[in-house]
This record gives structure tokens, sequence and C-alpha cells, in this order.
């Protein structure tokens, strides 16, 4: 785990090397091996001082998640940090000087192992970024990073940094004085080296008397406000049962104003709390976990050989369409980009052109690598210019009719063999594939707004849909960077029939008379970043009638019971408020905002007697888990992990909560079938248990064994 070597000047190489893999992570052998390494350095009085270094392209990735995963006590949480904490502190204070020599990224552990070290010398590469995600795991730093980092950097930015988890570059770490030297890569041993030679004041600051905060002292009446106005700032983003950021903002209003060690009491005795609390399993679950496995493709036909396309084409240069040819030929492919005439072609490219340039603007790339990315998407009219594509996606208008006519045109164009992908949220794969002479070769692959941006896709296989043509699609998609949850066929697949139970509920309510402030509130509340009503007006309720007359046909899972929902949107689109693509919704916009419009209460009387916001909250969550139990129990799907990641990458499903199964586990299944049928008996049919789950909570089974991956 650590190489350990003594050069001719009497510097220590501490060299992190994990030999299982690329990166190198902070478990429990790797801390007792780099612990041994740091007092053997200590305790030979020929070394006069040591660099800490990585053979890997990063730094230390961080924590050993899948060990803390699978933590379940305080005392088990504990023992995670000790060792390190106490290591750190002993090269803290050593008198010999620690040199951190970032080659590469260090994020979580690996910045709290660099921020221990007296100077921390970085290589000039875009690459390299510094941070503290943690939060964004439901955890908190358990090593020192909410003491040192802000008496490194001044509180206010440290705050920022950890509470929003975003890591930075090298040059704004620089600026920061998080880093204290740059250097190319090639040269950073050496000025690291120079630099111990030099014999300087192996001291860290906070450990010299009389130190001083860089921006203001936590009791200071800048400091008090500053906690003051935190509070609020954060409840307004974060619910409490997210339990990491109001954890982080404790430890930083206790500790900082501490010295440093009663600080890192302080941090340790809230990261243990933070590592057993459900919001951060639900996280490494359903961001991490679900991650890897998706990464490793295990739905994939491993007699199908690796699918490598080097030409793709997207028809279709609206808003989906060019946002997949975007993220294409970002992953290299020559894209071919097709309209019904070259003007809308063109101006689907000179879109995609919009974009980029704002990424440049944001310096998240180089003018020259837009110019790269422009360079490999080709539009146009001609179909012919599919010729040589091994895969195509259409995202044209959702009419079957029009979908058949592209399919059949591409194959005239592309060959009989060409993958042939649908973008399609709503309409039937195996209605599509009859249209077409190889069924086989078709697919769903539903991407999501803003497609450079989300995550997800959903991998919808028809009935006649091969393994061969999804394994290649599941290359594809692994080209692209996305993460596939493969669904089967089935109106509304599995993320479309989530989100309208989630829509729906929200207009029974609405139809109820219950106050559409109360129900946009509560979903904010819940952890959602936009309420279900406010939604259905981007959404435009025109088309959220079709969606809902379409399941509601079928008569499956919550959507046999859709009546009420019905009426309200057949009520909001008869008075010509169809969403914010017309004269406004449910609310009305303006340039100050929007506002609950004024004639709403005329459509929909208010009832008497208003429920609270958790009333209104669990009818929003409960009947979403509630379809997907039903989803599953069709066939449509089955992979717990892959569901949930799906709510939290497709919809936003709030990241604590863990997803849709995730909420049933947290609930209890026994408790959640008890409240759905109270709810059932309250409100109709919908909120019915399904036999499935009532023998689930009969047993005491849930969807995922907490700590623990199958």
């Amino acid at each position: 785990m650590i190489d350990y070597e003594k050069d001719g000047d009497g510097i220590a190489h501490i060299v992190w090397n994990n030999p299982d893999g690329p990166v190198n992570v902070k478990n429990d052998a790797a801390i007792a091996a780099f612990a041994e390494a740091v007092d053997r350095a200590i305790a030979d009085e020929t070394v006069k001082g040591a660099l800490v270094r990585s053979a890997k392209r990063d730094f230390v990735a961080g924590g050993d998640l899948m060990a803390l995963y699978a933590v379940r006590t305080l005392d088990e949480a504990e023992s995670k940090v000790q060792a390190i904490g106490a290591c750190l502190r002993r090269m803290e204070r050593s008198g010999k000087p620690f040199v951190a020599v970032l080659n590469g990224s260090a994020l979580g552990g690996g910045l709290e192992l660099a921020m221990a070290c007296h100077r921390r010398i970085a290589a000039d590469a875009p690459h390299l970024k510094l941070g503290q995600p943690e939060v964004t795991l439901g955890l908190i730093p358990g090593a020192g990073g909410t003491q040192r980092l802000p008496r490194l950097i001044g509180i206010a930015p440290a705050a920022r940094m950890l509470l929003e988890g975003k890591p930075i570059g090298v040059q704004e770490a620089l600026k920061l004085g998080l880093v204290d030297a740059v250097a190319p890569a090639e040269q950073l041993v050496e000025v690291a080296r120079a630099w111990v030679l030099n014999s300087p004041d192996a001291q860290q600051p906070w450990d010299r008397k009389g130190f001083e905060y860089p921006d203001f002292e936590p009791q200071s009446l800048k400091g008090r406000a500053f906690f003051f106005n935190a509070w609020p700032q954060l409840r307004r983003k974060t619910p409490p049962g997210d339990f990491a950021p109001g954890a982080l903002l404790q430890v930083l209003g206790q500790g900082l104003e501490r010295d440093i060690d009663a600080g890192l009491a302080i941090e340790r005795r809230h990261f243990v709390q933070a590592v057993v609390s459900a919001s951060a399993k639900n996280r490494i679950r359903s961001q991490f976990i679900a991650g890897n496995a998706a990464r490793k493709q295990k739905r994939r036909d491993v007699g199908t050989p690796p699918f490598e396309p080097r030409r793709v084409g997207v028809v279709g240069a609206g808003l989906m369409g060019g946002g997949i040819a975007l993220v294409c030929a970002r992953a290299g492919l020559q894209t071919v980009l097709i309209d019904r005439d070259l003007d809308t072609a063109t101006n689907g490219r000179d879109r995609i052109a919009r974009t980029l340039d704002g990424s440049v603007e944001r310096k998240l790339m180089t003018a020259q690598e837009r110019d790269a990315i422009l360079s490999r998407i080709e539009a146009g009219a001609d179909f012919g210019l599919l010729k040589g594509c091994e895969v195509v996606v259409e995202a044209v208008i959702e009419v079957a009719d029009a979908k058949t006519e592209v399919f059949n045109r591409v194959v005239a164009a592309a060959g009989p063999d060409v993958l042939l992908a649908t973008n399609t949220s709503t309409l039937s794969i195996t209605g599509l594939g009859r249209g077409i002479a190889a069924p086989q070769n078709l697919i769903g692959l539903h991407f999501f707004a803003p497609v450079d941006r989300m995550a997800l896709v959903e991998v919808i296989m028809g009935r006649e849909t091969s393994s061969a043509t999804m394994s290649r699609s599941l290359d594809l998609l692994k080209r692209l960077r996305k993460t596939a949850v493969v669904v089967n066929d089935g109106p509304g697949f599995y993320t479309s029939r989530v989100v309208a139970a989630y829509t729906r509920e929200a207009l029974h309510m609405l139809n109820e008379g219950i106050s559409p402030a109360i129900i946009d509130n509560a979903a904010v509340i819940a952890g959602f970043p936009i309420g279900p009503l406010a939604m259905g007006d981007l959404t435009s309720y025109d088309l959220l009638t079709d969606i809902l007359c379409s399941l509601a046909s079928k008569g499956q899972g919550t959507a046999s019971d859709s009546q009420g929902a019905l009426a309200a949107a057949e009520r909001l689109v008869t008075a010509g408020r169809v969403g914010r693509k017309g004269a406004g919704g449910v609310y009305e916009y303006t340039a100050n905002g929007k506002r609950i419009w004024e004639g709403l209460s005329r459509l929909f009387p208010p009832a008497a007697s208003q429920p609270d916001a958790d009333e209104v909250a669990k009818r929003l969550l409960h009947v979403q888990s509630l379809e997907t139990v039903h989803a599953m129990d069709e066939g449509v799907a089955s992979d717990p992990l892959e569901l949930d990641a799906a709510a939290v990458l497709g919809w936003s499903y709030p990241g604590w909560r863990g997803g849709v199964l995730a909420h049933i586990d947290d609930v209890g299944p026994a408790r959640f079938v008890a409240e759905c049928d109270a709810f059932a008996a309250r409100f109709g049919k919908r909120f019915a248990a399904p036999a499935s789950l009532r023998e689930r909570a009969a047993s005491g089974a849930k969807f995922h064994a907490n700590g623990e991956v199958a």
C-alpha cells in the first residue's frame, strides 16, 4: 500500500501505491501502512523531512466508502478515523517538515491528509481537483477537514466548499491558500525537496500562539453574524432529514471557536453520527454503489463482441436530439445531425455551439476542446449522410407513424444491421418494432434533459429486442459516460409512469381543494427541487392530460384510479391554463416571479380543512413507491438498486432519501402498508398496497439490506 525510501539527502519519500487498483483509497490497511511509514520517518534521526507522494495518476481519492457503508455502530465508525486522525497530529507536531506532493486530485480524505502536511505543492494540471465532497454522500469529513480547511483559507470560503461539496481547480486553490505553490508536474518532487532542505519551520499555523483565521474570527461580530445567517440559508436548501449539512454547520460553529484538538474531537463525534445515519446509507448506495454496478454492466451479454462505434447519427435536431448529438461528439464520435431541412438542422448545431460557448466561459473546457467537438458534428437534411453510421438515435415528435417513417429511412441509408434507438418517453417499443423489418435491432434509449448534464438513460427492451442490441447500447452509453437502467416495455416504462404518479397525485389533491402552495411547498420541504404543480406548468397540462389518459386506459398500478386528477387537468386546459407555454397554469408568471393564478380558487374551491405539509408529502412519496412496486410486479423492472438510482438521477428524487424503494425501507414495510391502507380508505384505491408488498411487510424483508450489498 505504501512505498518508503530515504534519498541521499535524508528526505523520506512516503508513496501511496495501491497494488489493487488505479486509485489510492484510505482503507484500514493503507492507513496502518501510512501511519507506520510516518512514525518511521519521525523516529529516524537521519531523516530531515518527508514527501508524501502518489504513484497513481491522482494523489489520494479518499476514504473506503464500502467500509463506511457497512458500518452499523458509532464505535465502528469512530474506529475508521481514530488511527488516521492521531497519525496526522503526530505528523503535524513532529518538528519535521512534511510536504504533500499533489501530482493529481486530492478529494475527501486525500485532501485531509494533504492539509495536515506543512506544505502543499501541486502540479499545474487542468485535471487536478481539490475538495471535500463528503456532504454529497451524506457524510462529513472525519480526519480534520472541517477544522484545517477554515484555518487555512478562512471560514467563509471553507464553509462554502464543505457545504456544497464541489471541488476546485489548482489555480483557485492557490489563490485561496489551499496550496502553497504550483509547479510543472515533472518538477514537483525537486521543488518539494528544495523546500524541505531549506530547513523550514515545521509547525502548522494553528499550533502557533496567536493564530488568527484568514478572514474573520468565529466569535467576532462578523463571525457571529456569519453563523447566525448560515442556519436559515441552510434550511432553505436542505431539510433536517438530510443529516450531513446540518452536522457540518454545527461542527464549524462549535469547533472553530476552540483549539484545533478540541475542534477535531467535535468533528469526530458528528462524523460517527453521520456515518450511521439513514441519509448517508441512502446516498452512498444510490449514488456510489449503484454507479459502480452500472459501470460493471452486469446485464451485458458476454457473448456479444464489444461495440465500438465511430460514426453515429441523430435524427431530430431539437433540444433532445441536439443534446444527444452533443454528448456523442463530446465522447469523440463522428456525429451526423439530421432534421427535416438544412436550416432546422443547422439551428440545432448552432444551439450546441452556444451550449459549448457557455462551457468555455465557465472554464469547464478550452476553446480548442469546444472547436474539436463542433468539428465532429455534421448537420444536414439528407438521410444519405447516415451511410456508415453504426447507430442512429431517433428524437422526433412523439407520433408513432412519424417515428416508423424515420426508422425505415434510416435503415435504407445506414443498412439493415444499424442499431436503431428511439428516445421516446411514452410510445411502446414493441409497438414501434412492428413497423420495421428488423425489430430485434430496435431499442429505447430514453435520455433526460438537459442531456449534457443528466447522467441517467433509461434503456427499454421491446419484446423483440435482442440481447445483442441491448449489449451494444450499453457499450454506447458507457462511451457517453451515462448511467443505464434497463427495463422492459410497458405503459410509461419505469421513469415516466412513476413521475406521472407523482404529478397525478398532486392533481388529485388540487381537485380536492388543497392549496397548491401547500402541495408544492410540501414537496420542496421533502427534498424535491421543484413542486409537482410547478413541474406540471413546465410540462403543460394538455400534454399531461394525454399522458395521464393513456396510462389510465391501461388500468395498471396507481393509474387505475385517475378520475380526480384527469378532471383537474382537463379543467385547467378548458380554462386556457395549459402552463408556461401559454398564459400560465396553476401559477401566473411575471417579471417579478410566479404566484398562484388568481382565478384558481374559482376552478378549485378551497377545502374547508387543509392538511398539514407532512400528510401531503407522505401522499406524494408513498404513491411513487407504490407505482414502483407495481412496475416490479408487472415485470417492467426488477433491480431495486437500479430503480432507486434511476429515481435520484432521473427525476431528482431526494438523494438523501435514497430512492422510491429505500423510502419503503426507511418507513418500514409494515408501517408503510398500514399508512397506505389508511390513505386508501380516505383517498381512493390507488393507495391499496399490492400483495407482494403485504408479503414483504409480513416477513419484515427490505429492498436493501442496511450496510450490505448483494
